[in-house]
């Protein structure tokens, strides 16, 4: 009967979704994650502008040995 535009007597109208709080605290977490985004990036622009701010994803030289670096195992 759903076919022809008829309802059964006791059958709930479908509603139309619509934003709720979860929908909008969602919305501010992607947010947040995108600003947090943004500013790792710069920082990591600052920290080595001459090689771009994936430059500082390189930590080492391939093949040093890591507990030779001069700052290493300084806190």
């Amino acid at each position: 009967m759903s076919q022809m535009g008829m309802q059964m007597p006791g059958a709930q109208r479908a509603r139309k979704a619509s934003l709720n709080v979860y929908t909008g605290m969602s919305l501010v977490a992607m947010i947040a994650l995108l600003v947090a985004t943004i500013f790792v990036f710069r920082a990591a622009q600052v920290v080595a502008p001459e090689e771009g701010a994936m430059g500082v994803l390189k930590l080492h030289e391939p093949g040093k040995d890591i507990r030779n670096l001069p700052n290493a195992g300084k806190d």
